[in-house]
């Protein structure tokens, strides 16, 4: 986790590499990435080795029908509104690093990491529902953080390809596609000669 705090303001892909990984990536409850004869099953252990995740088990919650909860979820957000009424990335820092309690350093670094690196949003924002789970600061070390960003990379993955597929001529199925930060793609150790194919999800500009 340490060494996220030192990575590089902007990672330059190879847009050729990330459309050739995510057409390489199939199954929808377990993901695996299959090329000729080879098959690597993409786990949750991976990801909490990778990422270096305590292995918490209790799932995100994304809603709930509790007015109390919507209440405190309601003025956690409003901590991070700018003018627009919006949660872009650069306040949610700025919150974070003029917060001078523990508790809402935590918050706001836990919800800065999930909105940039974690599951990155299109525009830069940070995304409501992460604070259902994000209310109770002492709870954040159980959560499963490697079992969402496993979820949230196969849904972004499926989108994508899905979104290739509709396009109406096999030339226009054939031109590169943008990939912003709504879509973290499998991972970077193929680039690293690392065996394994497994890309953990990544911030692009």
């Amino acid at each position: 986790m340490e060494a996220l705090l030192h990575m590089p303001k902007k990672l330059k892909i190879p847009m050729n590499l990330l459309e050739w990984i995510d057409q390489h990536m199939f199954g929808t409850k377990e993901p695996c990435f299959k090329h000729k004869n080879k098959v690597i099953k993409i786990t949750k252990d991976m990801v909490d080795k990778i990422f270096d995740f305590p292995g918490g088990t209790e799932p995100f919650v994304f809603s709930s029908d509790d007015p109390q909860v919507k209440a405190e979820v309601t003025e956690l957000r409003n901590k991070y509104i700018d003018h627009r009424n919006k949660m872009p990335i650069n306040k949610i820092e700025e919150v974070m690093l003029s917060d001078e309690t523990e508790d809402g350093f935590i918050r706001s670094f836990t919800f800065y990491f999930l909105s940039s690196i974690l599951c990155p949003a299109s525009y830069c924002f940070g995304n409501t529902k992460f604070l259902y789970s994000l209310r109770d600061v002492s709870a954040i070390p159980s959560l499963d953080f490697g079992q969402l960003a496993l979820d949230f990379t196969r849904e972004e993955s499926e989108r994508h390809f899905e979104m290739i597929m509709n396009r109406p001529s096999v030339e226009e199925m054939n031109k590169s596609s943008y990939i912003g930060g709504c879509l973290p793609i499998w991972g970077v150790s193929s680039i690293m000669s690392c065996p394994i194919f497994f890309v953990f999800p990544l911030y692009f500009y």
